[in-house]
């Protein structure tokens, strides 16, 4: 990773920052978590609004890795992923949200036929239940995620299993929410652990850490920078462990455009890995990832409050 870009654009950013904030009378609001694997932290959703929407995620690695190093140049993966995400305020203070998969991965090996990956993955269904709001007078807003996966994977020989096996899963975290004038901190934990489904094949349990800085130049536009980290433990397949334990911490910049008008928000963010650690041989080791989001809201009224 070069360091010296990275630090060269914290300083832009910085320097952004410091210009706006003078010109700024009215003090915009930032939004929050870009990346794929990013949920709404300690916030919750307006009673009746409904978010529809998701991510497309475009990743490049080169090569084997083991441990914490590239063992040879021998395969390239390329990922051009979708994951559909809604959101419904149920009621005040609790709202559900859906995220859905659908992969496609093509890797090329030079003494080898190419492999091809694709299909939909299992749903993950969650509740969101807030317990602070700094807006109520709390010092952060703080919410707890309960729910799991939902078997809707589509089995194939063309699918994977890791994306989804037709299994069940539960979920749980917490995530919490802090702003200080036009700046943002977003952070949520959160544990998903599965059940064994198609190919007598069992995920591995699976532990995330988000952290997201953003802050808001205007109400039109946002910039930041995200943080992702996830640890899995080795799956099983027939009962036998398969040593694929890992852990992958990415982290890069990003932007944000909001249009409320429409009620409409995108943002755009570049990750590069900080550190890399495979159990055995990992073959799609991303060497850097793209990620664009879209999220439209609608206001769908609430029979519960």
């Amino acid at each position: 990773m070069n360091w010296f870009k990275i630090g060269l654009l914290g300083l832009l950013m910085l320097a952004l920052t410091a210009v706006t904030a003078q010109a700024e009378e009215k003090t915009p609001v930032a939004w929050g978590g870009v990346g794929s694997t990013f949920g709404p932290c300690g916030l919750g959703m307006p009673a009746g609004a409904f978010a529809v929407g998701g991510n497309v995620y475009y990743g490049k690695s080169n090569g084997v890795w083991e441990s914490s190093k590239r063992v040879n140049g021998n395969a390239k993966a390329t990922k051009l992923n979708e994951i559909f995400k809604t959101r419904y305020g149920v009621m005040k203070g609790l709202d559900i949200r859906t995220a859905t998969p659908v992969y496609n991965v093509h890797i090329e090996k030079p003494n080898d036929s190419n492999r091809e990956s694709y299909g939909i993955g299992d749903t993950a269904i969650l509740l969101h239940k807030t317990i602070l709001n700094q807006k109520a007078g709390d010092p952060l807003s703080v919410a707890l995620d309960f729910g799991g996966v939902v078997p809707t994977a589509s089995v194939s020989p063309h699918s994977s299993d890791a994306a989804g096996n037709d299994a069940w899963g539960f979920i749980g975290g917490i995530g919490a929410t802090w702003f200080n004038g036009a700046n943002r901190f977003d952070t949520e934990v959160n544990y998903a652990t599965f059940s064994e489904g198609a190919h007598d094949y069992e995920k591995g349990d699976r532990y995330r850490w988000n952290l997201g800085y953003a802050y808001a130049l205007s109400d039109r536009w946002d910039i930041g920078a995200e943080s992702s980290w996830e640890m899995n433990e080795e799956s099983r397949t027939l009962g036998l462990a398969d040593r694929n334990a890992s852990i992958e911490w990415y982290v890069g910049p990003k932007v944000v455009y909001k249009y409320a008008p429409w009620k409409l928000f995108t943002g755009l963010i570049a990750k590069a890995p900080v550190h890399r650690w495979y159990e055995g041989n990992k073959v799609g080791s991303d060497d850097f990832r793209l990620e664009l989001k879209l999220i439209k809201v609608f206001s769908l009224g609430t029979l519960f409050d």
